[in-house]
């Protein structure tokens, strides 16, 4: 039985024969995985593509260009797209700009019906001496549509210290122009 089974596989078409299916065995595999990467990785771009093609909005106290001291509450769209019927609460309720705070809310609530991509929207001023020990929990929900039963939410907890920044900000573009302005008139004509 070996001396058959040698004398066969000596054979130069059997080799060649045995060869050829092991390689198409192998070949077959390698489609068989090539054909689950493929898929995978097409499923994880259609998720990746609809996720930024989406509104994100989160809330956040935020300085205020108007006092070193102050903090705004701010509806901030990250995402790529417009957001509608958004809906924030805050608990506890935030005091008003003047530090008093109603007895009988518990949360602050706000609703916006529109927001545009990249875009932010101050909703209200508080001092930051009123609220700086307190912990927040958020929730923003949002929709990709108006009037749309289906809702993106998220829920997470922030401090006042979290967005005081003391009241440093950035300069914008007309506060530059204003600088240069300053210069310009500040240099002798020649």
């Amino acid at each position: 039985m070996m001396n058959s089974l040698i004398s066969w596989f000596s054979n130069a078409d059997n080799v060649l024969a045995v060869v050829q299916v092991f390689a198409a065995f192998v070949t077959a595999l390698a489609t068989l995985a090539l054909w689950r990467v493929t898929k995978v990785l097409a499923v994880e771009t259609a998720e990746l593509a609809s996720m930024t093609s989406r509104p994100f909005v989160v809330g956040s106290l935020e300085s205020s260009p108007a006092s070193a001291l102050a903090l705004n509450l701010t509806l901030r769209n990250t995402g790529n797209a417009t957001a509608f019927d958004i809906e924030l609460t805050v608990s506890p309720a935030l005091p008003k700009a003047n530090g008093t705070r109603n007895p009988l809310l518990n949360q602050t609530e706000r609703k916006v019906s529109l927001l545009p991509p990249t875009q932010a929207l101050t909703l209200q001023g508080v001092m930051g001496s009123n609220i700086h020990d307190e912990v927040y929990q958020m929730k923003v929900s949002w929709a990709d549509k108006p009037g749309s039963e289906v809702r993106e939410s998220l829920s997470y907890s922030i401090e006042a210290q979290d967005g005081f920044n003391g009241g440093w900000s950035d300069k914008n573009v007309h506060h530059v122009a204003d600088e240069l302005k300053k210069i310009r008139e500040a240099l002798p004509k020649t």
